[in-house]
């Protein structure tokens, strides 16, 4: 049998035949295509969150689009053909201008999301998302190089260190906490 195994933490994308084929990669669809896969298709996607292991904070943004409109981590829709691991180099590279080695980026858990409204219509037919979670700590030099993609991001906030009190005080979503916990496990 010729198949190859990309693992990502506990997990594992077996590809059969070794390769993923061009057209296996999925390709443009029309919007009102694309609303019907969103009214009928859970999404996967990979969210990274930037962390210091040694204070213990969390580097966030705020999101201007929906979903996850708000503070939130960094992150993005994972594409068909994709590993874990290309798709979050390739959603992290996007939003933040950063292009870094996959070693970079460690899995932490899996997250899902049910969202009631979404950024393309109609709206508010929401979405339903699985998400790979990634942290990765980066050095002072890539954090100052970082340019946030000011179509997804409010450019004036920028990327600003919440230690868990914070993430409390600002009213964070749930998940925020969880993984924030999950990393520098603090037993709730």
């Amino acid at each position: 049998m010729n198949v190859r195994t990309v693992k990502t933490g506990d997990t594992s994308l077996y590809i059969e035949g070794c390769t993923v084929k061009k057209e296996q990669r999925g390709r443009f669809m029309s919007d009102e295509a694309y609303k019907e896969v969103l009214d009928n298709t859970i999404f996967v996607c990979t969210d990274v969150v930037i962390v210091n292991l040694k204070n213990p904070v969390f580097y966030l943004a705020k999101r201007v689009i929906n979903p996850m409109q708000g503070i939130f981590w960094i992150g993005g829709r994972r594409k068909k053909g994709e590993a874990p691991l290309e798709g979050i180099q390739r959603n992290f590279r996007r939003e933040t201008g950063l292009d870094l080695s996959a070693d970079k980026f460690k899995f932490v858990t899996f997250v899902e999301y049910i969202w009631q409204i979404r950024e393309q219509e109609p709206q508010d037919n929401g979405s339903q998302n699985v998400a790979h979670q990634f942290m990765i700590e980066l050095t002072d030099e890539e954090l100052n190089a970082i340019e946030l993609s000011p179509d997804e991001y409010d450019f004036e906030f920028g990327l600003q260190k919440f230690n868990r009190n914070r993430l409390e005080k600002d009213n964070v979503h749930p998940v925020i906490l969880d993984v924030f916990d999950k990393i520098f496990q603090i037993q709730t």
